[in-house]
């Protein structure tokens, strides 16, 4: 089985600045420098910010990054390893819950973490594959930075 990976083409520059100031999953849009929050301005504009998984602790997007906490979030407090990615990069991101996504629609900020279609807001991105449907559950699709 292929190993996931919240990048999927470019070279985020990364950094380890901030802690979680609360449960953030790899392929969450975030914010911040010294705490890191999912990014809370629907359709705000923002850095291209995404959390990323601990590859260099041999950890997936899925897997747990704090023994008994049961998920792959950073819990409060851990540090949390950013990628901030420029226009073409490619990434694998979380996309609001009653979202239907398909190819090529440009996405903003959905106020959670999360992206959404444009409403009225910044474009950040645009997918680059169809959500299957309207998103009742936390879902990853593939975007590209605009």
């Amino acid at each position: 089985m292929a190993r996931r990976t919240i990048i999927l083409l470019g070279q985020p520059v990364y950094n380890e600045d901030g802690a979680a100031g609360e449960a953030i999953k790899p392929g969450h849009l975030v914010q911040g420098v010294t705490t890191i929050l999912k990014h809370a301005t629907a359709g705000g504009k923002t850095p291209t910010a995404f959390a990323l998984e601990r590859d260099e602790l041999g950890r997936g997007i899925d897997d747990t990054l704090n023994v008994g906490h049961g998920s792959a979030d950073y819990a409060i407090g851990d540090t949390v390893k950013v990628g901030v990615f420029t226009k073409g990069q490619r990434v694998l991101a979380f996309i609001a819950s009653g979202q239907n996504i398909t190819a090529d629609m440009q996405l903003e900020s959905a106020g959670n973490g999360t992206l959404r279609t444009l409403a009225a807001g910044q474009v950040l991105a645009r997918a680059l594959e169809s959500s299957g449907g309207a998103v009742v559950t936390l879902t990853r699709i593939r975007v590209e930075i605009m």
